[in-house]
């Protein structure tokens, strides 16, 4: 070495590399900072400044300089690299949202969705867990699913929502996933998640999204045991059991219908599932006789029913004719239920057994893991039309009557969730009494949309409905057999 070098000034950086040599933390740290200042970022630094700076007690610069250098990694497309810093990051601060946001949108960027998401679910559920603000983090995620928009993300937040006990927005994202799986044929991750959100509320209007899917299981072990506990919980619902029933029929399903209708205990539901049955599948003899069997257990019950029958078949008339007498005494529970389905053990009439009770399914939190490839496919599909209209039936699902025909009207602008909204329109203004604004607006969109027969039958036993819920029997049966002729 000559005089000249061993006199030479030594660079920052080489003063560097002799502090970490030396592992001389605090001399790391200011030569450290002072090579940053100039620009001069590299791994070979960092990480020696990082570890520095943790050891000296000051993590929060530490985190920023990590956070800083994968985000310049972000911008210049070296993503593979960013989450490797950014993942270091979170091991010294595991609840720095900064850190999470920028690693979650690395690993979009890398087409790993799932694992996008599940970095800001983990966060979410450490910060509920020990009582910290999460106002911040759920306003990341529901920017985040609401962007990339798949039904699993929905449910993963509504579990996470449930544990922290806020059922209400638990409630809501249910019912969001359970639309959209439906809307891509997922019926058993669909049931899944309405039965989740039952869980927090029962409703009307979740036994009917329930209604809409258990059919299309295609295990039958599952649909009876839903088709049961469904009837068991709405037994005073006759709109509930004939919807049910009539979705089941239409799928041909009706042995489903028959082994539950045998099942059941109380006298008086299975005879009233029978005759909602018989009218479903147009049994107008077999129908108009039990309800005359029906009438001796409870007239009340009877009457409703009749009326269903004579308002969708108005020839059943004739049959009322026949002499009261005819039908004779006051038959046994064992033979009015012979007479109709093989002979089975009964309790006493119109009384329901202590042991049955509702059969719907427990499920658990969600912990399965989707591929990221479907995960795009579905976003693409999922989005505009799909997220609206599963926005508007959470909204019907919430009470939210208002909010629902908002966005439903939104939808009405997209052909393929048309029906979808205009069916949910007509539910809301029911719900809220308004059957006039109800049957205009049906009556307008046969007028003004192309429909499917199917959907064109289905709007018209709505209408139906309607007119039969305001007693006007003349013009539901018009509309009933209106229907009829779209079959």
């Amino acid at each position: 070495m000559g005089l000249t070098d061993f006199f030479k000034k030594k660079s920052d950086e080489e003063l560097f590399q002799e502090a970490v040599t030396e592992k001389s933390y605090l001399k790391i740290v200011s030569y450290g900072r002072k090579l940053l200042e100039k620009g001069n970022a590299s791994p070979h630094i960092i990480n020696p400044l990082v570890e520095a700076l943790i050891k000296v007690g000051n993590k929060e610069e530490a985190i920023k300089i990590l956070d800083d250098y994968a985000e310049e990694k972000l911008k210049n497309g070296y993503y593979a690299a960013a989450i490797a810093f950014l993942q270091k990051a979170l091991k010294h601060d595991p609840h720095n949202i900064h850190t999470v946001e920028l690693l979650s949108a690395a690993y979009v960027k890398k087409s790993l969705y799932f694992e996008a998401f599940k970095v800001l679910i983990d966060l979410f559920k450490k910060l509920a867990k020990e009582g910290k603000d999460v106002s911040k983090i759920r306003s990341v995620i529901e920017h985040f699913i609401e962007k990339n928009s798949h039904p699993v993300f929905y449910e993963m937040y509504a579990d996470a929502l449930a544990e922290s006990n806020n059922e209400s927005e638990a409630y809501k994202n249910y019912i969001m996933a359970g639309s959209m799986y439906a809307s891509l044929s997922k019926f058993e991750e669909a049931l899944s998640t309405y039965l989740k959100a039952r869980e927090i509320k029962s409703s009307e209007i979740v036994d009917q999204k329930i209604t809409e899917i258990v059919a299309r299981l295609q295990d039958s072990t599952t649909r009876r045991k839903i088709l049961k506990g469904l009837i068991l919980d709405n037994k005073d619902n006759l709109d509930l059991l004939q919807t049910l029933i009539k979705e089941f029929i239409k799928n041909k399903l009706i042995d489903d219908v028959d082994q539950v209708i045998l099942t059941l205990k109380d006298t008086k539901l299975k005879w009233t599932t029978a005759i909602l049955r018989d009218i479903e599948t147009g049994e107008i003899e077999s129908a108009f006789e039990n309800i005359e069997q029906l009438s001796k257990l409870d007239r009340g019950t009877a009457e409703k029913l009749k009326g269903r029958l004579f308002a969708k078949y108005p020839e059943a008339i004739e049959f009322e004719q026949e002499p009261e007498s005819a039908y004779g005494e006051i038959p046994s529970s064992d033979e009015i239920l012979s007479s109709i389905f093989s002979a089975v053990e009964e309790s006493p009439v119109g009384t329901e057994t202590s042991g049955e009770e509702s059969a719907l399914l427990k499920v658990k939190a969600t912990s399965r893991r989707v591929d990221n490839r479907e995960i795009a496919k579905a976003s693409t599909q999922l989005d505009g039309p799909i997220y609206t209209i599963s926005m508007a039936e959470a909204m019907l699902g919430l009470g939210n009557y208002e909010k629902a025909v908002e966005m439903a009207k939104k939808a009405l602008e997209f052909p393929e969730v048309r029906f979808r909204a205009i069916s949910l329109i007509s539910s809301a203004l029911v719900s809220q009494g308004k059957y006039k604004e109800a049957l205009n607006h049906l009556l307008d969109a046969l007028k003004e949309h192309p429909f499917s027969q199917e959907e064109r039958k289905n709007i018209k036993e709505a209408i139906g409905k309607i007119y039969e819920e305001i007693g006007d029997k003349a013009k539901a049966s018009f509309w009933y057999r209106e229907a009829e002729k779209e079959s």
